[in-house]
């Protein structure tokens, strides 16, 4: 008996049977080059993902007409002359076992001129102005709307031709077929819009059309928004509505999501989101229809995805970031292998990526859109190379370098590998942060790498290991700011604030809004401390983009005894208070029994220096934040490419 016999028995969908319940959710990825055809690296990207078990590969959205790209690097279905690369890709997937899908999509008001080079469109001349630079669409006649229709239709007839095995048609996340069906963006009163039937035309039509272009056989599933949580859009009580009249038009199973670019947060979850949190919407859709239903959203553990279906809210768990992270996620866990999983940590670091038009990689995973080029290869020379630094930088390092041959050892003078990816056990709704410290660890240690922590080395130490090669990945440590006053201020470490409970603290000045100052003030605050947070800037946490930042932040000004000051700088620190600058204008605040400055990060460099300085030595290298304070991503990504290059 398997650990997980729903998630590993048979599915069907339509006339075609699935190996298991696990689908590869149509997550974008920036890999498509500018015509929207198909790369080698996407290909090698899918590739990885069928080969690791899963049993449906669905590419990601597709557009079907030019002007409905809504990223620059966004695959498409808009021309014959994309179908050759597709079948390659297809043909890949296939001689691992997968089945393969296309999802058709077009983006309507959620794209803009600079992506597209055309005036977008849409139902109604309703704007988003989130993530796409605010463009004012123009509402589509009804010759166009038709034209749309069979620009679907058409884009199906290239999926057959090109093999794919089932066809999705994206009518979530605001895209157009959502925009026609949600009184939130169609304000037409024609035959397109109005009340429910009106509203769900144009999605009818697209399905009748697409239907009648391929064969009978070919299973059409459709992806729903089943709450697009923003007032006056759609809610679930309006999803179960639709999702028969799906089935009846010929639909052979619903994959359900939630959210439009407005409510972006319920489509790509940040990790303050609980694990399925979709399953809710998903089961009552299920009750209302006969059809398979499949079901996305922070679906990352193995139990998760099997409660989701042993609870029956799911026929199919579609699994994106947690096959992003690790291609080979299905395998690991039908051989037992869990604790070898690369964990999706919801850091949105992906979608953030997607969002400035750059390929899309992972933090926990820098093999991740690397297939190839990023595939092991084994040294010609096997060196002795000492890490110095345990966090994610050194164990990164460590791990590659282990990997490819080299005799490695990590010393860290923490008695626990981490680094300050640990401190984000400490803060609400991050711990999962935490989590990849101990995969990134175990992963080195599996490699072949000799972890050695709790001791401090000097150069004299790291010399007499005999290395070839050194690598400081020794951190950074906070500063202490030049404000007058610091010295006879309450002032503690950062650091120390996190580690430890603050007792006998009723208010605390948080100097600085940046990651670390944020995540101080959450821990403060949920401790029950009066938080003033101050930052010069417009912004807080601009170390990262908008969308991972987007919840850590809104959680931080919803609580209560938590002050935010953006644009105010810190003067004067006296005794108990502080002497603010915010507009010109003074501040004067008292009665902090704590002030932490959570800026400057300064590089720990003195090992770096000492041995740079001895003549005769080992090649010495640098990475992380010993180089320049910077997130774990950056320090993780840089490390790699040192693994893989020494």
């Amino acid at each position: 008996m398997m650990n997980y016999p729903r998630l590993f028995s048979r599915g069907r969908i339509g006339g075609v049977t699935l190996k298991n319940r696990i689908v590869m959710a149509p997550m974008e990825k920036n890999l498509a080059d500018p015509t929207g055809a198909v790369t080698p690296r996407y290909v090698d990207y899918c590739e990885a993902r069928a080969a690791g078990g899963a049993a449906l590969i669905l590419l990601e959205s597709m557009f079907v007409a030019a002007a409905g790209r809504n990223h620059r690097y966004q695959l498409g279905l808009h021309d014959d002359a994309l179908v050759p690369g597709y079948r390659r890709l297809v043909e890949a997937c296939h001689r691992h076992g997968a089945l393969v899908g296309c999802e058709l999509e077009f983006a309507g008001r959620e794209t803009s001129s600079a992506i597209t080079g055309f005036e977008p469109v849409a139902p109604s001349a309703v704007p988003c102005t989130v993530l796409t630079g605010g463009d004012v669409p123009r509402a589509l006649a009804a010759a166009e709307i038709h034209a749309l229709v069979r620009a679907f239709a058409d884009a199906a007839r290239r999926a057959v031709a090109a093999g794919f095995d089932v066809i999705e048609l994206h009518g979530a996340h605001g895209y157009l077929l959502g925009q026609f069906l949600s009184p939130w963006t169609n304000r037409r009163d024609d035959e397109y819009g109005g009340d429910f039937e009106r509203r769900l035309r144009f999605p009818l039509e697209v399905i009748a059309a697409v239907r009648a272009a391929v064969d009978a056989d070919v299973p059409l599933l459709y992806r729903l928004s089943a709450d697009e949580k923003i007032e006056g859009g759609l809610t679930v009580e309006d999803a179960v509505r639709v999702a028969p009249r799906l089935e009846a038009a010929g639909i052979d199973l619903i994959d359900v999501s939630a959210g439009i670019y407005e409510s972006a947060l319920w489509i790509v979850q940040p990790m303050e989101t609980p694990a399925a949190c979709l399953a809710p919407l998903a089961r009552e859709i299920r009750h209302a229809v006969c059809i398979p239903v499949s079901v996305a959203g922070r679906i990352a553990d193995p139990r998760v995805a099997e409660r989701v279906l042993a609870d029956g809210d799911a026929d199919f768990v579609s699994l994106g970031r947690a096959l992003h992270a690790d291609p080979e996620w299905p395998a690991k866990v039908r051989d037992r292998r869990e604790d070898e999983i690369c964990p999706c940590v919801g850091c949105l670091t992906c979608s953030d990526l997607l969002g400035r038009n750059e390929p899309v990689l992972c933090l926990a995973n820098t093999r991740t859109a690397r297939e190839r080029s990023y595939a092991t290869r084994p040294v010609r020379s096997r060196e002795r190379i000492v890490v110095v630094g345990a966090g994610p930088a050194g164990l990164e390092a460590a791990r590659v370098l282990a990997l490819r041959g080299h005799t490695v050892t990590v010393f860290d003078r923490a008695p626990e590998p981490g680094g300050q990816l640990l401190m984000s056990r400490f803060v609400p709704g991050r711990s999962e942060l935490a989590g990849l410290a101990a995969y990134l660890a175990s992963e080195a240690a599996r490699a072949g790498a000799e972890l050695r922590l709790g001791i401090e080395v000097g150069a004299d130490a790291v010399l007499a290991e005999r290395p070839h090669v050194v690598v400081c990945a020794t951190g950074a440590r906070p500063g202490v700011p030049d404000i007058p006053g610091i010295a006879g201020s309450p002032a503690v470490d950062p650091f120390d604030v996190l580690r430890r409970a603050a007792g006998g603290v009723r208010r605390a000045l948080v100097v600085g809004g940046g990651l670390l100052g944020v995540s101080v003030a959450h821990v403060l605050a949920e401790r029950g401390v009066d938080v003033t947070i101050s930052e010069p800037g417009d912004e807080l946490v601009t170390e990262l983009g908008l969308r991972p930042r987007w919840r850590f932040v809104a959680d931080l000004r919803a609580r209560a005894n938590v002050t935010v000051l953006t644009r105010t700088t810190v003067e004067e620190l006296y005794g108990d208070g502080a002497l603010l600058r915010r507009g010109g204008e003074d501040l004067k605040l008292g009665g902090f029994d704590l002030v932490v400055p959570t800026r400057p990060m300064v590089p720990v460099r003195d090992l770096l220096e000492t041995l740079v300085a001895r003549r005769g030595g080992p090649l010495v290298y640098e990475i992380g934040d010993c180089l320049a304070p910077r997130t774990a991503f950056e320090a993780m990504q840089e490390a790699a490419a040192l693994g893989h290059r020494v």
